[in-house]
């Protein structure tokens, strides 16, 4: 029997590019009921669930009874403003306003005693890595970018505001998630694969000599349920595959995978960036061990939902 089963179940950030999965995933699961948040109105489509509109800043307690809300058991908060670009991880007041005020206002203003509550961080807590450092939990937090920093923020809230209630919380920490879903979001993996699809060579900066760690949606979303079901507090655990990959090797299997002819073009006169690695061991300890989606079977799966979506499909 499942922990969530029969459990009514909110979440934040449900129209999101990991929100998506996970709501399907979710729905799977024995007599459970979905409470859904979104800034636009959807059409469930199933009777177990149920889409409120409004933002986090609306979820008082004149939200929850207008929308007929009496209990939630576990909430999912994925729900933020998240960097599309590099540009805007320093955007004040979105990140005020949906992260800070957000947060504290959906802790204030949820309708029941909650059993358990899962918050979505980031790995933008950490100081960028020196030289070959392997990141953990344990690692130095400075955060480069005021999102980082609201993340950090929010994860101490969260977990006061749970002490104090005895409710369970769960601290996830994700790191570089990619697959179907992240069309809208400028990062190196939908990057590529829109120029390639656009018939451009891809670019890479210096010899693309520089490590990324990609976990697949699919087990970012098992990660989170698995965290959510654990009998005792958790976290912050990173969710990362633990294995890193040159830049240059992700771009060149893409250019495989879409079965383009480009070249990659390196821009020698740019640097290469740092590495990022990491130590799954805490992860792997706290939610145990499944087979991962390959970085090859992941990256081809999201060059066919590109293609689908170009194709109006």
């Amino acid at each position: 029997m499942s922990h969530l089963d029969n459990s009514t179940i909110l979440v934040t950030g449900a129209s999101g590019f990991i929100g998506q999965h996970l709501i399907e995933r979710l729905s799977a699961i024995k007599g459970v009921r979905l409470v859904l948040l979104s800034r636009e109105p959807r059409e469930s489509g199933r009777a177990q669930v149920t889409w409120v509109v409004g933002s986090l800043n609306d979820l008082s307690d004149d939200f929850w009874q207008g929308a007929g809300i009496s209990k939630i058991d576990v909430v999912f908060h994925l729900g933020a403003f998240t960097p599309k670009v590099k540009n805007d991880a320093n955007s004040v007041e979105r990140i005020f306003a949906d992260n800070l005020l957000g947060t504290q206002t959906l802790l204030a203003g949820l309708p029941s005693e909650v059993r358990t509550i899962v918050f979505a961080s980031t790995i933008d807590v950490y100081a960028p890595p020196i030289s070959n450092e392997v990141l953990t939990e344990r690692s130095r937090l400075e955060p480069s970018s005021l999102y980082g920093a609201s993340k950090l923020f929010c994860e101490r809230l969260v977990s006061v505001w749970a002490e104090e209630r005895g409710c369970q919380y769960v601290i996830l920490r994700y790191g570089h998630i990619f697959g179907p879903g992240e069309e809208a979001y400028g990062k190196l993996v939908p990057l590529i694969i829109r120029q390639l699809l656009a018939g451009k060579a891809p670019t890479v900066y210096g010899g693309g000599l520089a490590e990324r760690d990609l976990l697949y949606v699919q087990d970012a979303v098992e990660a989170t349920i698995r965290a959510a079901q654990a009998a005792d507090n958790v976290g912050p655990v990173n969710i990362v595959r633990g294995e890193s990959c040159a830049i240059r090797d992700i771009v060149q299997t893409l250019v495989e995978k879409s079965g383009s002819p480009a070249r990659i073009n390196y821009l020698r006169d740019k640097p290469d960036g740092h590495s990022l690695r990491f130590d799954v061991s805490m992860m792997r300890k706290v939610l145990g061990k499944w087979p991962l989606v390959s970085l090859e079977d992941g990256l081809s799966e999201e060059i066919i939902a590109f293609k689908r979506l170009s194709d109006g499909q």
